[in-house]
């Protein structure tokens, strides 16, 4: 693992997903604060957020790589942002615009996540080319792949999204190849992006 003093113990997905959740939680709280923070410079600098008209963002919660800084920077520079809320019993998520982060309250799975108004849905498969996903995940590799929670519902998001998409992630959390740990999967959807504290680089997608 990149950035990690130490070797992946575990192989497949639901093994290396344990280990890397115990691994988000064991980087130190000071580490993750300059991270985040050099993260969001990354990404608000980057050309694919100006050319962005709208901005899909999960909500960072817990460990998680924060996006609310970012949130709050898209709606000031005047961007479309939506937020995903998932749908239950269907491994899907509808996404909704929101005007601020007070748009959002605790979901499912203690999630913040907007309303479910039909006024605020947006269809995410019709979206402008340039439109910016930034996606969560546990692991990600160089070819764009992630580790997620196991649900598959970025999958299906961004199976049918049209436009640009970012992973998130601080450098300890990034590997080489998630298919030589065996955690990947033929149905897994790659990001077009990578950004950590170290800079922006697209997915040399194989």
């Amino acid at each position: 693992m990149r950035g990690y003093d130490g070797a992946m113990e575990l192989t497949g997905k639901k093994n290396l997903r344990h280990q890397a959740l115990a691994l988000r939680e064991r980087l130190g709280a000071s580490y993750r604060t300059e991270a985040d923070a050099d993260i969001f410079r990354v990404v608000t600098k980057s050309a694919p957020f100006r050319e962005a008209p709208l901005v899909l963002a999960y909500v960072s919660v817990g460990a998680e790589v924060d996006t609310r800084a970012i949130i709050a920077c898209s709606l000031n520079a005047g961007k479309v942002v939506a937020a995903p809320r998932c749908v239950h019993g269907t491994k899907t998520m509808a996404w909704h615009r929101i005007a601020s982060l007070d748009d959002v309250r605790p979901g499912f799975c203690g999630l913040d996540e907007p309303a479910d108004d039909d006024a605020t849905l947006l269809n995410p498969a019709r979206v402008p080319a340039a439109s910016l996903a930034l996606v969560p995940g546990l692991l990600f590799d160089d070819a764009g792949y992630r580790l997620g929670y196991g649900g598959g519902y970025y999958d299906r998001f961004l199976a049918e999204f049209p436009g640009v998409s970012a992973g998130l992630a601080r450098e300890r959390q990034h590997v080489e190849s998630l298919e030589a740990l065996g955690a990947r999967d033929t149905f897994d959807i790659p990001v077009s992006w990578l950004a950590t504290e170290k800079g922006l680089t697209a997915a040399t997608i194989l």
